[in-house]
């Protein structure tokens, strides 16, 4: 999912060739496994998040901000649950039904066209858990989307959440510029998106740095693109900005996993 902006427009004929035989290539040779995904998340890091949702076969999960549905797939064929992605790029979510059917889970996912700076299309206590992964930073209002969210959770559901833009040092204007490449883009202090949370009726489970996976993976999908100098030309500014910005701790990623408070009892 993403916001309208500078290489916004690109995403949709970006995502037309997303599993091509070029594009599968390129995310083995970035991140060493390809599950489908375009963000800073790999494999490792979802095998060991599926524990923390809590999640069981007869679980209803939602990806907020799906893309094609690589990690939202990944999950559903490991634990064997449902679950339903949002997205804005009707694209992405085709790649999404597609590689659900590669994996014989089709019956398992259903996906929706929406926008995630709207209220979102559901009822109330509708999932037993949820994901937005490196998603909020281009959100407009993400206290909002919080409370969406946690109406959306059944009492105690799981809400994983992974932020990659967390200020934790100084950052120049042209960094950045450099680092806004796939349109808004929303930095916030640390310590932000844990009080939002909690002001939106979730409560704060774990919080890990997870910043060496943004540098890891941009790092390797830099050295993919070696082999691709016109996607090299328009990406490798970004990606070095935010290889840079990691190793000196200026900007980090953030993992936070919270749950539904329970209603107090009367």
């Amino acid at each position: 999912m993403k916001t309208a902006g500078p290489g916004a427009g690109n995403y949709e004929s970006f995502y037309r060739e997303f599993d091509s035989p070029r594009m599968r290539q390129f995310r083995r040779d970035a991140y060493g496994e390809d599950i489908g995904q375009h963000s800073w998340v790999d494999a490792d890091e979802l095998r060991g998040d599926i524990p923390r949702l809590g999640l069981s076969p007869s679980s209803r999960l939602l990806d907020l901000g799906c893309g094609p549905c690589g990690p939202l797939t990944f999950i559903l064929a490991s634990v064997g649950c449902h679950g339903v992605g949002l997205e804005q790029s009707p694209a992405a979510l085709q790649i999404g039904r597609e590689r659900a059917a590669s994996l014989g889970i089709e019956a398992l996912l259903s996906v929706q066209v929406a926008d995630l700076n709207e209220p979102l299309p559901f009822e109330p206590r509708s999932f037993d858990a949820a994901i937005s992964i490196d998603v909020i930073l281009h959100l407009r209002d993400r206290q909002q989307f919080f409370l969406e969210v946690a109406k959306l959770l059944r009492p105690g559901g799981r809400f994983l959440v992974t932020d990659a833009g967390v200020l934790t040092g100084s950052v120049s204007n042209e960094e950045k510029r450099k680092r806004n490449f796939h349109g808004h883009t929303q930095c916030v202090a640390a310590g932000w998106n844990e009080e939002l949370l909690e002001s939106a009726g979730f409560r704060l489970i774990e919080t890990e740095n997870r910043t060496a996976s943004a540098e890891r993976n941009a790092s390797g999908r830099l050295a993919a693109l070696q082999k691709h100098p016109a996607e090299l030309e328009k990406q490798q500014e970004y990606l070095e900005t935010v290889i840079g910005l990691s190793r000196r701790g200026a900007v980090s990623r953030f993992m936070y996993l919270a749950d539904v408070r329970e209603p107090a009892a009367t």
